[in-house]
């Protein structure tokens, strides 16, 4: 167990979950958020090609540069019953005037994996980009070989919009690029 998850943290959640809350990002974690973009099994699918190092993530926790509004908004996704953060979730490339952006995920700790965390926390975040941020289109992309995430995009209510024939370079193979999109209209309809 890491340092980070020993080390009493008082908790804040900012979108409590039934399993997972979803927390403003800890600066004291910055060092767990590194291991988890340069862990190989983790940022294979997040097409993390390269290093990223603690100093990285600290921009995370600096104001925007200019006047402009954020271009993206992250969280720490945090186990209840463990009491430890696991992962991070967020919006990307946020375009404030079209109303729309994209999400990412990664559950950062393998042991979590496969027990529908990442649904739980896209959900909670999803709504919130809906109802609080007003966002009129979220985007999801996926390289081919993640069938998990293809499969959860799905179950999420995304629509396929798209697909970009052998973009992505991975395991030395060219693979396909899916584009996915989720309207909100369409979310609100949608009992998740």
């Amino acid at each position: 167990m890491t340092e980070e998850k020993k080390e009493e943290i008082q908790i804040f959640p900012f979108i409590e979950g039934e399993r997972i809350d979803l927390l403003a990002p800890n600066s004291k974690w910055i060092t767990l958020y590194s291991k988890w973009h340069n862990n190989p099994d983790v940022r294979h699918f997040a097409r993390h090609v390269m290093p990223r190092t603690p100093e990285e993530f600290k921009r995370w926790f600096e104001p925007p540069s200019g006047h402009g509004a954020k271009e993206g908004i992250f969280f720490t996704i945090y186990h209840k019953n463990d009491k430890c953060p696991i992962g991070s979730i967020g919006f990307d490339r946020i375009n404030w005037v079209n109303r729309n952006a994209f999400i990412g995920a990664v559950i950062g700790e393998p042991e979590y994996w496969g027990k529908g965390l990442i649904g739980e926390a896209a959900k909670l975040l999803i709504n919130y980009g809906f109802t609080e941020l007003n966002f009129h289109k979220i985007y999801a992309s996926i390289i081919n070989p993640n069938k998990r995430s293809l499969r959860a995009a799905e179950k999420l209510g995304f629509e396929k919009e798209g697909v970009l024939k052998e973009d992505m370079y991975v395991d030395g193979n060219y693979v396909d690029f899916h584009q996915f999109g989720l309207f909100k209209r369409d979310w609100v309809k949608k009992d998740i």
